[in-house]
């Protein structure tokens, strides 16, 4: 090879990895290209030499690519408005979405409220919810008090609400973190709070599990730790079943094995059935039991049904909840007969409660005579006129003739024999 194409060919080398090292480091952490070509930090100027003068680092193919764009967007006072408009008529989602996420990064803080309502009230193709919130993470990255203000204030929408802080908080978690609290009003649970947290567990776990701990149990504090369970689990499945065993509060603790588990066991149940039969923890067991044993049953019902048995006699029940309707799918008595064997253990009426209802269709004979094996003497009379009520619009002959024939309660017999 020649010498000046040998330079060439390393030129062209040391300048696509220049650009792989550009665009790994982020926005946050470098300078960026704005629209215009130029080459900007993140408070607007542009890069200078060491001399001071600004360097452009646009190549004559982005130049003309970039003014055959700016030759498209419309010019003047309503520019922003017809674009967006040009914007909605794009069918295809791809391209209306690449359009608008180009867009968005040109618009100016001062933009994005007339852009928001604009949108909001106008008629569009496919998942419009979907492009409004990134019109309100494009706000967010440039001026989340404002998107704030218009989200909580003029649409009175909690969950667009959530979504700035959320998106705020993966920036700033301090800032979203003051004006959750300094926000929220009552005494109920905070929901923007578990909005940070949200927000924050992507990028500071100890700190986001401190701020779940600190909200009172509730729908909110649930919805705080699915984030974290998430971001823990992005980290790998061996950091997330190490996890709950750094969280000091039993029920907290029990929570996160339950959310844990039961993202495991959809992508490896093996593993999700391994890890809680080796926990010295009942409830945390019982609690992540039935959503285990429903992974492990639908690859093998046998190996699930074994897996019940290693459990805490605690947690037994609900495990073999979730076993019990794929099994009975293809064998109503073996399942009945593997029922039997249960029979003892803690909260057993559950599991017969669930047998019944696994097959009352199929045989609804064989499930109201099981119904008689719930121990509580209210909860049997409940389930006999909850299923015998279902059986009688199908067939009311045939309970009649059922309930004759049986031993039931007064109040059934006198329902149903009539």
């Amino acid at each position: 090879m020649k010498l000046r194409n040998l330079l060439l060919s390393h030129a062209a080398v040391f300048a696509c990895g220049a650009a792989i090292v550009f665009v790994a480091r982020g926005p946050e952490t470098g300078p960026e290209t704005a629209a215009d070509g130029q080459v900007y930090s993140r408070h607007g100027a542009s890069v200078a030499d060491s001399a001071g003068a600004s360097v452009s680092t646009e190549s004559r193919t982005t130049r003309e690519k970039r003014e055959a764009a700016e030759a498209q967007t419309p010019k003047g006072p309503g520019a922003v408005t017809a674009r967006l408009d040009q914007i909605s008529l794009i069918g295809d989602p791809l391209d209306r979405q690449a359009a608008l996420l180009e867009f968005i990064n040109r618009l100016g803080a001062a933009d994005f409220a007339t852009v928001a309502e604009q949108y909001r009230m106008t008629e569009h193709f496919g998942n419009s919810r979907g492009e409004f919130e990134m019109i309100l993470r494009g706000w967010t990255k440039v001026d989340p008090l404002g998107a704030l203000e218009y989200t909580s204030k003029t649409l009175g929408d909690r969950h667009q609400t959530s979504l700035v802080l959320s998106a705020w908080a993966g920036a700033d978690a301090a800032a979203a973190e003051r004006w959750a609290l300094a926000n929220h009003q009552g005494e109920g649970p905070n929901p923007y709070l578990s909005a940070v947290i949200q927000g924050v567990a992507a990028n500071d776990i100890a700190r986001a599990s401190q701020l779940a701990e600190s909200m009172p149990q509730s729908h909110e504090r649930g919805e705080a730790m699915e984030a974290i369970a998430r971001a823990l689990l992005v980290q790998g499945a061996e950091a997330a079943m190490a996890y709950p065993q750094t969280i000091q509060d039993p029920n907290l603790r029990a929570g996160y094995v339950a959310m844990i588990a039961d993202r495991l066991a959809n992508r490896d149940a093996e593993k999700a059935a391994a890890w809680l039969a080796s926990m010295n923890d009942p409830e945390a067991q019982r609690r992540a039991a039935r959503e285990v044993s429903e992974s492990l049953a639908r690859q093998n019902v046998s190996r699930a049904a074994d897996w019940v048995k290693k459990l805490d006699p605690s947690a037994q029940a609900e495990a073999a909840r979730g076993v019990i309707a794929p099994m009975s799918s293809s064998d109503i008595a073996g399942t009945a007969q593997w029922v039997s064997t249960l029979a003892g253990i803690p909260n057993y009426d559950r599991v017969v409660e669930e047998f019944v209802w696994s097959c009352d269709h199929r045989d609804p004979e064989q499930s109201a005579a099981w119904i008689r094996g719930i121990s509580d003497p209210a909860q049997q009379t409940r389930l006999y006129h909850r299923m015998l009520g279902e059986w009688a619009r199908r067939d009311a002959d045939a309970v009649r003739n059922w309930v004759a024939n049986n031993q039931v309660p007064n109040s059934v017999a006198q329902r149903f024999r009539r």
